[in-house]
């Protein structure tokens, strides 16, 4: 919240109001840490042996009165860091933290208040609509400062204090741990574990990953909230109300870009059954020390060694500054899950040497499924028809019926018919089941609202069923308690059909760890959303033809916007290495205004861009679908970030574009500034030259197959890489075969068609001509 200034007569720093310039991360430095990186040994430094800090630390940047005097370069699980501007025979005096702490009371006192009553405020606010309230405690710097600020502002007997224990904890926390007990021993304290420590659930599930991070779900949080849940029934056996917990939380903006754009209170984002409340969410490092100085609170011993951050063992997350500290200090702590991502990975190296160098580099860490890793199978494989869908599950854990209560009323109706009831919709499918494998067989349904959720929920619960380690995540999600997981079953009881349990990707964190394959089209989970959330807008395209290379330096867009619709004209054809084209300066000459310049462009979209080619294949016309639903036909393969940063360029793309509303792909409609919906109605007056040039390149991509029939051109799938004019503009046969005719007519050289009453309907295209030859007629 406040700036600071380093204060020479303390040797810490004083809060200002005042713009300083000074926006770095500030943490204390002690004794530990500077003996850690031997800066007595090799910089001679006279370093005290204290409790208190000496130094403070920007980043990586040392800091002792006001003036650099080290700096740490690098450094990772294996390797120490480089230290760099190091002033030398330094003798090191510590911080006088009294004095600082004085000067500093002021605006510490009105932080501080401002913040016990926010607490106080929320909690009456939420006192009849929360089943109970709670504090995380993790033993970090955040999670100290937020219990002690709850204690004060609330009754002790409103909240309770639950110690989420991952079993991937340091000795050092379980201590601090201890301490904060000791120091409030009248508060309630509860230590929530799931029923298997770490190291046997990261063989199971295999380990975290970036985009993998099922850990804290698993070993944090639904062990928190089942622990909640015991106490709530022993409190109150009678109730019979949906249950719902706050957290008190110590997540602050100062600590990710992510965690800057959290609100300070919200519901259910997290987890449907808990609210989040962030009371010190706007505070910064300086301010949380100053307050732990102040009050004495307990500090973390990893803290004294350099980390920046209390967190677990081994996290995919962490920096390489943390894993250095870490596997250097306390490396047998480190060892056993090291050794797991160590044993796990497919990769082949050519020495030991160049796999640390990989364990190093966070390789590891960037896994988005079971590929790389051992254990890593595809339990169900989706088979799709022209009618009907086939799923063949292997090796599932469970039968493939066991999570279908969730989803609807599930009834046999023959030996091996059954029928599923979900809203209004239902659906008869085929189950056969032999010794290795069972195998569904069930219509493609007309794509409806409803159609698309129940598929989605549908196919989540096959996964659930197949791939289900009993973590018991989904049973913390459960608002209604009809969820009991044991070890070794799962019963669904009452289930009132809240969705919860299936509502993410492939429904269950174990299918989306393990299973292999992606949602197809050839598209990678990197290049879907490559336009920094901007879409094709008209007015840079006016503005890059206006300009031409000078356009590369306009000051009227921002840099992320350049880089965006860099990508835009490159998969448009208008640009190659930021030139413009034969097809660019064609398009140019013709105008932004035309329709014959957007079909063209939309055409090589269509084959270039990742989420316009998904969009042609997978979005119906005359059928308005919704944010949520394309976030659902996006499928499985994507995370929700990369989903909402491409549905942002697309819909911007359609919304600023004639490619919306001149030729048909898209009516949005809009809630504010926000697009809700669109609606793809197709081309109405399509440009015959536009379906020439779809056409040449329809032979290109179809290994130089220049003459087929219309009916052969039209049968698009999700198998054939080229696409008809059907598939791109939303043009049925009818429509095309009179603007066939047309150009057989006009362009005898480029087309010739025989269609005789609908018996024949032969398309013949100049094997010597390709679609740049059709630019030139534009």
């Amino acid at each position: 919240m406040y700036n600071y200034e380093w204060d020479l007569e303390t040797g810490g720093y004083i809060l200002t109001t005042r713009i300083t310039g000074v926006t770095k991360e500030v943490r204390p430095v002690f004794a530990e840490e500077l003996k850690f990186l031997e800066m007595d040994k090799k910089y001679e430094w006279d370093i005290p042996d204290c409790e208190e800090p000496i130094m403070w630390a920007e980043g990586r940047r040392y800091m002792y009165r006001g003036e650099l005097v080290a700096e740490a370069v690098g450094g990772g699980l294996y390797s120490m860091p480089v230290m760099k501007s190091v002033i030398r025979n330094l003798s090191l005096k510590p911080v006088d933290l009294q004095t600082m702490v004085l000067k500093n009371e002021n605006l510490m006192n009105g932080l501080v208040q401002r913040t016990l009553r926010f607490v106080y405020d929320t909690y009456k606010q939420y006192e009849d609509k929360v089943s109970i309230f709670y504090v995380a405690f993790s033993a970090g710097k955040d999670s100290m400062v937020m219990l002690d600020i709850v204690q004060r502002a609330l009754p002790h007997d409103a909240f309770v204090v639950i110690h989420g224990d991952t079993t991937m904890e340091f000795k050092a926390t379980y201590r601090a741990v201890d301490d904060a007990k000791k120091r409030w021993p009248q508060l309630e304290w509860y230590t929530a574990r799931a029923p298997f420590d770490a190291t046997e659930s990261w063989q199971k599930v295999g380990y975290p990953a970036r985009r993998l991070r099922w850990c804290c779900s698993v070993h944090k949080t639904a062990p928190s909230i089942q622990k909640l849940r015991d106490i709530y029934r022993e409190k109150y056996p009678d109730s019979n109300k949906p249950f719902k917990v706050m957290v008190f939380d110590g997540i602050r903006a100062e600590e990710s870009d992510a965690r800057a754009g959290y609100a300070m209170v919200s519901e259910g984002k997290k987890h449907a059954v808990q609210a989040n409340c962030s009371p010190i969410h706007e505070w910064n490092t300086t301010e949380l020390f100053i307050y732990m100085f102040a009050n004495n609170l307990p500090i973390n011993e990893l803290y004294r060694y350099g980390s920046h951050r209390v967190g677990c063992i081994l996290c995919p997350m962490a920096s390489e500054w943390y894993e250095c500290v870490l596997n250097h200090v306390y490396p047998e702590e480190v060892k056993p899950l090291l050794n797991i991502v160590d044993n796990s990975t497919k990769k082949s190296f050519g020495s030991r040497q160049d796999k640390e160098r990989y364990l190093e580099s966070g390789g590891w860490k960037s896994r988005v499924g079971g590929k790389d890793i051992v254990i890593g199978e595809n339990k169900i494989t989706e088979i799709k028809k022209s009618n009907r869908i086939l799923y063949v599950i292997k090796n599932g854990n469970y039968r493939w019926d066991k999570w279908m209560a969730t989803v609807g009323d599930l009834v046999k109706t023959s030996e091996t018919t059954y029928s599923i009831s979900y809203h209004e919709l239902s659906m008869e499918f085929d189950v056969r089941v032999d010794e290795s494998s069972t195998l569904l067989t069930i219509p493609v349904l007309i794509k409806s609202k409803i159609s698309i959720r129940f598929m989605y929920l549908f196919k989540n619960a096959l996964y659930k069923a197949a791939y289900c380690e009993n973590c018991r995540e989904c049973m913390a999600e459960c608002a209604f308690g009809a969820l009991t997981i044991t070890d070794n079953d799962i019963q669904i009881k009452g289930c009132r059909h809240c969705e919860s349990c299936l509502d993410s990707s492939k429904g269950c964190i174990v299918a989306k760890s393990l299973s292999i394959t992606g949602d197809g089209n050839n598209m990678s989970a990197s290049n879907i959303s490559r336009y920094q959330n901007f879409g094709f807008r008209q007015e840079w395209l006016e503005l890059y033809f206006e300009l031409g290379d000078a356009f590369w330096k306009n000051d009227r867009m921002g840099k992320y916007m350049i880089i965006g619709f860099k990508t835009w004209l490159k998969e448009a054809g208008i640009t190659e290495n930021n030139a413009i084209t034969v097809l660019g300066t064609k398009l140019n000459e013709l105008g932004v205004d035309m329709p014959a310049t957007w079909g063209i462009i939309f055409t090589n979209l269509a084959y270039n861009s990742p989420i316009i080619n998904w969009y042609v294949r997978k979005v119906d016309l005359n059928r308005e679908i919704t944010n949520d639903e394309m976030k659902i036909l996006l499928g499985d393969f994507y995370s929700p970030t990369v989903k909402k940063n491409a549905l942002s360029s697309l819909k911007e793309t359609i919304r600023l574009s004639p490619i919306g509303w001149l030729i048909g792909q898209g009516k949005c409609e809009m809630k504010g500034k926000v697009v809700t919906s669109i609606t793809r109605y197709g081309w109405q007056e399509p440009d015959s030259l536009v379906m020439l040039y779809t056409l040449y390149l329809y032979a290109e991509h179809s290994d130089s197959l220049y003459s087929f029939t219309l009916s052969e051109l039209m049968d698009d799938s999700d198998e054939r890489e080229a696409m008809s004019p059907r598939l791109i503009f939303g043009l049925d046969a009818e429509i095309l075969r009179p603007i066939l005719q047309g150009l057989a007519h006009d362009y005898p050289d480029y087309i010739q068609v025989d269609f005789n009453n609908n018996l024949m309907e032969n398309i013949f295209l100049n094997r010597d001509k390709k679609s740049a030859d059709i630019e030139a007629l534009l």
